[in-house]
């Protein structure tokens, strides 16, 4: 699984200031569409720009939006003509599932992410209900739509300092690219059948906050992304309380576009020179932002934090743990040969060990 590597001031000084403007761009753009999940526009656009290093590039900037939107038009599809026959779509899900971690683990590429994602949230939402499914669907091709306008205009008014485009070197997993794929899909599938079966659409959450430990190659890693996601989402929380309070004594939109820009900005900066990893401070500003748009929307700020938090606990730990089970009953351990983790945590770690 390829991370990249912590943004540079040097390389990109406006970084943060960019970040902070698309997710203006995303709460204007819920404003005036007003999308029934109006969430996506101002969370999908985060991830896609906070990914993005060094000097602009259009083709990453371009295809991911697109490539994202045509993953979830496609999972949407493949669940509505399956839902009819629920044991049909498990299986299906679950190949899906496997063939994307197979590919994460081989190839190291990202795209197994987006199936992950999409089939997860796709899969629930029309087990569900189908008019869930159509929403959700829209939803994301929105904020795909929002993405694929606001981040080249970004680069365009505020470009990077350097020419330099950032060459990206993605590792496969050390082994079990087979059996190591087919114990994440498992467990994911499991995530997901109980949120078919028990739970609400609204604790989606669950699957989602699993996907990420569960991506990455050994149960090390695993844990290692899990306790991130949850430091994060107690930031994120911590930070959309701030915003609502502040909110609540002046509830103004121009206010609201304010404080959500002071919030990515801060996050943004931290990206850059946190003690914790970029990573930790992307997840909390989505975390964040995604709170601060579901509390204007439902009303309910209290319930959605409370809920959020737990759900992303539940969700990454639960996956660490179960893969980590799994993994040591079934799988011998595997390290690359020069001791490479694809997590910034580990790798941290690891070149400490080194320097003493």
């Amino acid at each position: 699984m390829y991370v990249p590597p912590r943004p540079q001031r040097e390389d990109d000084p406006w970084f943060a200031v960019r970040l902070g403007l698309v997710v203006v761009a995303g709460f204007i753009a819920m404003a005036v569409l007003r999308p029934t999940v109006g969430t996506l526009c101002a969370v999908l656009p985060i991830g896609l720009i906070a990914g993005q290093r060094k000097a602009f590039n259009p083709v990453r900037a371009l295809v991911g939006p697109i490539a994202f939107g045509l993953v979830v038009w496609v999972m949407a599809a493949i669940v509505a003509l399956t839902r009819p026959v629920p044991g049909v779509l498990l299986v299906v899900m679950g190949v899906l599932f496997f063939v994307a971690f197979y590919l994460t683990r081989r190839t190291g590429s990202p795209v197994g992410m987006l199936i992950l994602i999409a089939g997860a949230m796709m899969s629930v939402a029309g087990m569900k209900a189908p008019g869930l499914l159509n929403v959700f669907r829209d939803g994301f091709l929105l904020g795909c739509l929002v993405s694929l306008v606001t981040i080249p205009v970004l680069y365009l008014l505020i470009p990077a300092a350097t020419a330099e485009r950032l060459v990206e070197v993605r590792r496969p997993a050390p082994g079990h690219h087979g059996a190591g794929s087919l114990i994440r899909a498992g467990v994911l599938l499991g995530l997901c059948l109980w949120l078919y079966a028990v739970l609400p659409a609204s604790d989606i959450i669950l699957a989602i906050a699993a996907v990420f430990p569960l991506i990455f190659p050994t149960r090390d890693e695993a844990f290692a992304e899990a306790a991130e996601r949850s430091l994060a989402t107690i930031y994120g929380a911590a930070a959309a309380l701030a915003v609502l309070a502040a909110l609540s004594l002046s509830a103004h939109f121009a206010v609201l576009l304010c404080l959500v820009f002071l919030v990515s900005f801060l996050f943004g900066e931290a990206m850059i020179d946190g003690r914790h990893s970029a990573s930790v401070y992307q997840f909390a500003l989505s975390g964040a932002m995604g709170l601060v748009a579901t509390a204007l929307t439902t009303g309910s700020p209290g319930p959605a934090i409370v809920g959020r938090i737990i759900l992303t606990l539940a969700g990454s730990l639960g996956a660490a743990l179960l893969v980590a089970l799994l993994d040591r009953a079934f799988l011998a351990p595997v390290r690359h040969a020069d001791d490479y983790s694809p997590h910034p945590a580990i790798q941290r770690r690891r070149t400490g060990r080194e320097l003493t």
